[in-house]
C-alpha cells in the first residue's frame, strides 16, 4: 500500500496471466491449454515462466501425468476464475443494457428450491422488474458454494451448510424446515400405522448423492436402528425423478416439509410417520461479501425473503 495516498499499488497481474492460469487449472495440460488459448505450447510455457518469475513462487509441477498445481497455483486459479467470471458478467450485463435495456442476474439454486420457492420469487420480481434476464442453474450445495466463490453465480439459493461457504460470503437464512419421508398414496406402507426404518429399507429409495449431508444422515439413521440401509438406492438431485419413481413403483424418498406438504395436499404423495434426522442447515440465499449487489440482485433477495415469510411452514 502507498503510505502517502493510502491506496494499494496497481496489480502486476495481466489478463493474459489470469486466462492462462484458469485454463491450465481446467486442462492440467500445456498442450490442451495452449490450443484453448490459441497459443503455441512454447508461448504458453514462456507466459507461465514469466508469471512465476513475477510472483516469485512455483505455480505448477511438471509431471508425466500433466501440470499439477501447487498451493500457490490453486489459490491463484481460484481468484483467476472469479475475476474472469466477473468480467464476463459485466460484459453480459452491459450488452443486455445496450441492446434491450435489460438487467441480468445469474442464480445458482439447489434442486429443492426449483418447484416452489424460485417460481414464487421470480413471479413476484416480475411485477417490479418486467424487463430483465434471469439465468437459473441447478447444482448441489458444494457446487453452489464453488460457483459463488469463482464468480459463476451472482446469488445462490440453497442449504447454507457452513463448511461449504467461506467467510467471504454473506449468508441470509430464509427459513428452517424438517425432512419428511414420502411415498405414493397407494404404497403398502401408507396403510401401516407405525412403520419403522427396517420396514422402509425393504423398498427402493431415491436419495441425494452420497456426498450430500442428507444422504450421510439417513444412512446413519438406518445403522442406528440396526438396519444396513435400503437394498436399492438411486442417487440424484431431482424432484421430478423422485416423483416419477414414486408414481411408477413403491419407491420412497425424503423431501423438505414445505414441498412435501404441498404435494400431499395435492394428493400426489403420502407422508410416512417416521422422524428423519434434521436438515444440516437452513434454506437461504448467499452472495459474495464485498461485491455490492446490483439493483436486480438486491430486489431478488427481498422477494425471496417475502416469499419465505409468506409460505406456510
Amino acid at each position: 500500500m502507498n503510505v502517502r495516498t493510502g491506496q494499494a499499488p496497481p496489480s502486476r497481474l495481466k489478463l493474459k496471466y489470469l486466462q492462462a492460469v484458469a485454463v491450465l487449472d481446467e486442462t492440467h495440460s500445456l498442450t490442451k491449454a495452449a490450443d484453448r488459448l490459441n497459443l503455441t505450447r512454447a508461448a504458453l510455457s514462456k507466459t507461465l515462466a514469466a508469471l512465476e518469475d513475477l510472483l516469485g513462487v512455483k505455480l505448477y509441477e511438471r509431471t508425466a501425468s500433466g501440470m499439477v498445481p501447487t498451493t500457490f497455483g490453486r489459490a491463484l486459479a481460484r481468484h483467476a476464475r472469479m475475476i474472469l467470471g466477473n468480467l464476463r458478467s459485466a460484459e453480459d450485463e452491459l450488452r443486455d443494457l445496450m441492446n434491450e435495456h435489460r438487467e441480468s442476474l445469474v442464480v445458482g439454486a439447489l434442486f429443492i428450491a426449483m418447484p416452489q420457492l424460485l417460481p414464487q420469487a421470480i413471479a413476484l420480481l416480475a411485477e417490479s422488474h418486467p424487463r430483465c434476464v434471469i439465468t437459473v442453474r441447478e447444482s448441489g450445495s458444494f457446487g453452489l458454494a464453488a460457483g459463488l466463490h469463482d464468480g459463476s453465480f451472482d446469488l445462490v439459493v440453497g442449504r447454507l451448510v457452513p463448511e461449504y461457504f467461506r467467510s467471504a460470503v454473506e449468508l441470509e437464512p430464509l427459513f428452517h424446515e424438517d425432512l419428511l419421508v414420502i411415498c405414493r398414496r397407494e404404497h403398502p406402507l401408507s396403510q401401516v400405522p407405525a412403520p419403522g426404518w427396517r420396514d422402509v429399507a425393504g423398498y427402493p429409495w431415491l436419495l441425494p448423492p452420497k456426498e450430500s449431508p442428507i444422504s450421510h444422515a439417513l444412512q446413519s439413521q438406518f445403522l442406528a436402528d440396526g438396519v444396513p440401509g435400503p437394498g436399492m438406492i438411486v442417487e440424484a438431485f431431482s424432484v421430478s425423478l423422485a416423483l416419477g419413481m414414486l408414481q411408477t413403483c413403491n419407491a420412497i424418498t425424503v423431501l423438505p416439509s414445505r414441498l412435501a406438504h404441498v404435494l400431499r395436499d395435492k394428493g400426489d404423495v403420502a407422508i410416512l410417520p417416521l422422524r428423519p434426522p434434521p436438515l444440516p442447515a437452513p434454506m437461504g440465499v448467499a452472495w459474495r461479501r464485498g461485491d455490492p449487489l446490483s439493483p436486480l440482485a438486491a430486489a431478488f433477495v427481498e422477494t425471496l425473503k417475502r416469499c419465505a415469510s409468506a409460505s406456510p411452514r
